[in-house]
This record gives C-alpha cells, structure tokens and sequence, in this order.
C-alpha cells in the first residue's frame, strides 16, 4: 500500500506539497507515480523529499490533518519505500487506536517557523477559511497605517496570510508599495515568502528597485539571501539573472546564507557564466570545503544540473582557489564520502 492508495480509501480531499527546496504543490498523479517507483522526485532536497500531506472531509468542516514527511531518496532520486512503509504502518496503528500514545512517525519532521506559517496559511486558504487576525494587522502595517518601524507586532502568520492571498484584496499592490519603506526585517521575511510565489511583473519591478537602494547602502548577507529568494521566481528571466549576478558580484555573497540560499532556490539559473560566478564565491566561502562540499553535491542532485556543474569544473577561466576546491571535492568522492 501507498500513502496515495491509503488517502484514496479515506474519500479525503487532499492537497500534497513539495517543502524542500520551496514551497509548491504537487499533482496527486506525480505524487502517486513517485510512490510507484516509476518517476524521480522532481526537486530532492538534501537526498531527500520533504512533503506536506494536508487531507480533510468535506463534510466536516474545521476538521483537517497535516503530517510533514522526510523521504529519503536514491542515488536516482527515487523513493527508498522502507521508511515510507514504517510511517503507513504508524498512521494505520494511529487510525486503529487514535487514543493510545504511538510516539513520533517514522520519516514526521517539523518545518521551521516561516515555512510552517506560509504551509498554514495556504491550508487556510485552500479551506475557505477567512484570514487570521494576524492577516488583519499585516495588511494594516503594509500599508503604512501604523507606521513603518512599528513591526514589531507583526506576526510571520500575518505576513505570510498576505503572501499567500496576493491576488486578493489588492495585495499585490499592497506589497508592491510597501516595499520601498519597510525596514529590512519585515521586508527580508516578505522577500522569504515571496519565493513561493510568482510576483507580478509591477511588484518584481518594486523588488528590484529596493534590491539597488539596498546594495549601495551596504548591504548584508542576510539581504542579499533574502532578495535572492524573493527574486528566483520572477517572470524575466534575463533581468532575474542579471540581479542575481549582481547579487553574487556583491563582498557579502561569499557568506553562507547568501550560498545556500541561491543553491537551494535559484537552481534554474545556475548555468554557463552565472553558475561559474556562483562557483568562485563559494570557494571563497571557507578555506576547509566545509560548505563548498555540500552545497556542490546537493546541486548535482537536481534533474539537469551535473552536467552544468562539470562543465564548470573544466572551464579554463577557473581561479587557482575554485581549482582547489573541485579538487577537495574530487577526494571526498573517491574516498566515497560524496556521491
């Protein structure tokens, strides 16, 4: 049995979510061949699929379940079933006896607080259920009612219920406006949530322009993963790639949230010369390959982009550092520490 066969049997609604690299929705079919062996996981994360399973009955509203899952994957990317298998087991005894303690599902995982509050607030919204008071005080400090350094109240919740209801109530503009003004917190969590998300052409044009303010007044590492993220959807490809090279043209890409941000939520751009670029920062990032081990393998994970990254390796306009890189790396993998 399958979880998609066990949630068949229940006549549930069910709405199944990719958590890794961003949070998007997956086809109950791609999720049902994944579970069948008979497709890879289309964006592994870490050697891993972190899902969001919400289910509820119609019938009975204000009642749903959520499980937040953590399937291990192949060298193929593949589903490994046996772990996928103890958790069927654990939900079964826990539908069997739901009043007896069953301790932690095998593979249950719990996301982080922005992305658990972007998850709630798309459930919410799927439920038909109106948006929380917190959604109240966000849209009243995005439009500069309460003042802009009075963020402090706010809640992720709120922001997040903003985000995820952009095309409704005019928030798209709302965000697009405020964007100038926030200071850089309220807008870095904005700019978190926003990378699930496609921003219109009018509110990428807002973002981009409070990406130029920020990078001529010294800008952090923090800010620049947070405009990294916020940008990785946007419907110009060429202006999206532009920003994110001057993102990595930047003293502070070399951190290591800057790094890991772009690895995990620009993936689609990481190629030729951008990818190149990407590269040297990272090999600038430490001295011990600590990051550049990691973040490198992940990456050659990802449907297409192996081949992009050995590309890389070989171009002869490579520095004497990134050089040096590769070949750490190219160690660890014949001493079968990284695949």
């Amino acid at each position: 049995m399958t979880i998609s066969q066990l949630l068949a049997q229940t006549a549930a609604q069910v709405r199944i979510f990719d958590m890794g690299r961003r949070i998007s929705q997956l086809s109950q079919q791609d999720f049902a061949e994944f579970e069948q062996l008979a497709r890879p996981h289309p964006t592994p994360y870490l050697r891993h699929a972190w899902l969001g399973i919400l289910s509820w009955q119609p019938e009975q509203p204000g009642k749903h379940n959520i499980w937040f899952l953590k399937l291990p994957l192949d060298e193929q990317n593949l589903l490994q079933p046996g772990p996928r298998d103890a958790f069927l087991q654990h939900w079964l005894r826990v539908v069997e006896a739901p009043d007896k303690e069953h301790g932690e599902a095998p593979c249950a995982y719990k996301p982080d607080a922005n992305r658990m509050a972007y998850f709630h607030a798309l459930a919410a919204k799927l439920l038909q259920q109106p948006g929380s008071q917190y959604y109240t005080t966000a849209r009243a400090y995005l439009s500069g009612d309460t003042g802009w350094d009075n963020w402090q109240g706010v809640g992720l919740q709120g922001l997040a219920e903003v985000v995820a209801r952009m095309e409704e109530e005019g928030n798209q503009a709302l965000l697009r406006d405020a964007m100038a003004h926030m200071p850089a917190v309220p807008r870095n969590v904005v700019l978190g949530f926003l990378e699930n998300t496609i921003p219109s052409h009018e509110l990428t044009l807002a973002i981009n322009d409070r990406l130029a303010e920020v990078v001529k007044n010294n800008a952090s590492a923090a800010d620049l993963a947070a405009f990294a993220r916020g940008l990785s959807q946007s419907i110009n490809l060429d202006q999206r790639r532009a920003l994110l090279q001057a993102i990595l043209a930047h003293p502070a890409a070399t951190d290591i949230e800057v790094m890991a941000s772009v690895a995990s939520r620009c993936w689609h751009d990481l190629e030729g010369d951008t990818l190149l670029q990407y590269l040297e920062c990272l090999a600038q990032t430490d001295e011990q390959g600590q990051a550049f081990m990691p973040l490198v393998s992940d990456l050659m994970t990802l449907p297409g982009k192996r081949e992009h990254v050995l590309t890389a390796f070989r171009s002869p306009q490579r520095s004497a550092r990134l050089s040096e890189a590769i070949g750490q790396l190219m160690a660890q993998v014949r001493q079968g520490d990284v695949q």
